[in-house]
């Protein structure tokens, strides 16, 4: 689908008002009026300036289930729907949005929903260099399932993703004093997944996933000069499921540096620690060291190139003691057993723009999940692209292409699967 017209982006789930940025975009924002300028571009409703697009077409789905066996192929309407409302007073400022991603497959009677989100930023300047931001967010997603691979030695498998509902809230207030910027703020994120089914009917109990993250977050930085920054966050976080074996507590740490703009390069890279202590005895403390950060080259003027790193912990329905015919039901709690994780994440992605007509997007994400209590090891390569022919500056076609390939050295757990979509989008 076609990119959404100009106007403020689809807010990303964050704590604090903005990244960490240099002195000279700084002071360029608290210079500048943050009030819209005018409404090209923009539906006005009363005080709300609405941007958006929707778009409609066809896709074909080659693995729904995302299994490593009796793969399903099937294809359907697709509806790709994207809105931003903004009501802004320059002190006061309110963002509502949604976006989503929505495919009906008839032949299987199923909908999937992928990184489908909805919700609210509320941002109050009570100074030009204090703000108090906040933000509450729903989201429909889905993954793979791990318990997958333990199915495929029978007659079972599974028919349908990992489905699950995610609520996010976090708040956070900023200052800066002189060469100095600080912030703290805290998040909490509420997961409930969907339970799996076999194609015998049977139900898997996915609930003893459900649970929630807390985090309490702190920034201190420093400006070493108008484009060069450095600074260091630290974080706590505390981990509650219903399954209390998957509970954890921990910290992290991380120190980095950044700059506006090196030749053509601008970004920042970070690294620290983080440790996690496990309910389950027989995971313990866990310590790992933690690099990331962020990376932007601009070779030309219409094309970007971006890489991004973070590692942080997780969990999954995986679990070595359930590899038998059939899953293992811990008689006690009545709940299939999990595994903690430790999970890195890699993305590369470059747009190119170089024409009034045609848009090109392409981008591979390295998904690394390391099981913290058994020998297992995933990472699910994505690759995808995108090529849009824009017909006019309102109504554009793009066909889309998506391939998953889980690598593991769970032996039979592997699987592949293609997304091939093709549709129209219109602005309004």
């Amino acid at each position: 689908m076609a990119a959404r017209a100009q106007g403020p982006a689809v807010p990303a789930p964050q704590i604090f008002y903005s990244n960490v940025e240099p002195l000279a975009a700084q002071i360029a924002r608290t210079q500048a009026d943050p009030r819209p300028q005018s409404s090209d571009g923009a539906l006005q409703v009363l005080d709300w300036l609405l941007y958006g697009s929707v778009g409609w077409g066809a896709a074909c789905n080659f693995n729904l289930n995302l299994s490593p066996s009796n793969q399903i192929q099937a294809c359907g309407p697709r509806f790709v729907p994207s809105v931003v409302a903004e009501h802004n007073t320059g002190i006061q400022r309110t963002f509502l949005y949604g976006v989503g991603d929505i495919t009906w497959y008839p032949s299987v009677n199923q909908v999937q929903a992928n990184d489908t989100t909805a919700g609210i930023v509320h941002i109050w300047e009570i100074q030009r260099d204090l703000i108090f931001r906040v933000q509450a967010q729903g989201k429909l997603d889905q993954n793979y399932s791990g318990l997958s691979g333990n199915l495929v030695d029978t007659s079972l498998f599974i028919t349908t993703p990992l489905k699950y509902q995610q609520a996010y809230l976090s708040s956070s207030v900023q200052k800066n004093f002189a060469s100095f910027f600080t912030a703290v703020g805290g998040s909490l994120t509420m997961t409930h997944y969907e339970d799996l089914r076999d194609n015998a009917g049977n139900l898997i109990d996915e609930h003893f996933q459900d649970g929630s993250i807390s985090t309490l977050n702190g920034r201190l930085g420093y400006y070493i000069s108008p484009i060069i920054y450095t600074y260091v966050e630290p974080s706590l976080n505390s981990q509650q499921y219903v399954d209390p074996g998957l509970n954890s507590h921990g910290y992290r740490i991380v120190a980095g540096i950044g700059s506006d703009r090196i030749s053509l390069f601008n970004g920042e890279i970070h690294g620290g620690f983080a440790q996690q202590q496990f309910a389950n005895v027989a995971i313990g403390t866990v310590s790992v060291p933690v690099f990331g950060g962020s990376l932007y080259w601009y070779p030309t003027r219409f094309l970007t190139v971006s890489y991004t790193a973070d590692r942080v912990f997780g969990t999954s329905d995986f679990s070595q003691n359930s590899l038998t015919p059939a899953p293992i039901i811990n008689p006690s709690t009545g709940l299939l057993p999990g595994s903690p994780t430790d999970n890195l994440t890699q993305t590369l992605k470059a747009d190119w723009d170089f024409s009034r007509h045609f848009a090109f997007t392409a981008g591979i994400q390295s998904q690394q999940q390391n099981y913290l209590d058994s020998f297992r090891k995933d990472d699910l390569l994505t690759l995808s692209g995108a090529v849009t022919y824009k017909v006019t500056q309102t109504l554009g076609i793009q066909l889309t292409y998506r391939h998953l390939h889980l690598f593991t050295n769970l032996e039979g757990a592997s699987f592949t699967s293609d997304f091939i979509g093709m549709g129209g989008s219109s602005k309004f």
